[in-house]
């Protein structure tokens, strides 16, 4: 793999181009990362309303009918659903793992069964998020990316 880049002082926005022959795993693994950082979603603290870049949140998840958004220092309220999110993160690091939370990836440190066929994703955080054994198959095939 070759990396070029370039400084133009009268460039506006930062574009990023990438060439290939064949997209591989690893290739797939870069361009999603990078498509992280070009998505925010809006989070309510303290009837204020925020832009959370999506590298910031550790995880999503509902309760009460409400979504929240989990990083690492606060938790926002989304006005979305999970299922809206599910659909605008879906090329990005983030994965279903329950009926109510969705994990980004990049925040996973390990994963370790645990009884009734469930798994226990450990956060870097120290924090522990319990994967359905229905998303079981997604969360393998996105961390094997």
């Amino acid at each position: 793999m070759k990396l070029t880049i370039n400084q133009s002082l009268d460039q506006e926005e930062t574009e990023i181009i990438i060439n290939y022959s064949v997209i591989d795993q690893r290739l797939q693994h870069l361009i999603d990362y990078i498509r992280q950082y070009s998505f925010s979603i809006q989070g309510i603290l303290d009837n204020s309303v925020f832009q959370i870049p999506l590298e910031k949140i550790m995880y999503i998840d509902t309760a009460d009918k409400k979504t929240f958004l989990y990083c690492t220092q606060k938790v926002y309220q989304a006005k979305e659903t999970l299922s809206t999110l599910e659909k605008v993160l879906l090329k990005t690091p983030f994965v279903r793992i329950s009926k109510s939370c969705i994990a980004n990836s990049t925040y996973l440190k390990c994963v370790k069964p645990i009884a009734n066929h469930h798994l226990e994703a450990m956060l870097k955080n120290g924090e522990k998020l319990i994967v359905s054994r229905s998303y079981i198959k997604d969360l393998k095939e996105k961390l094997k990316n």
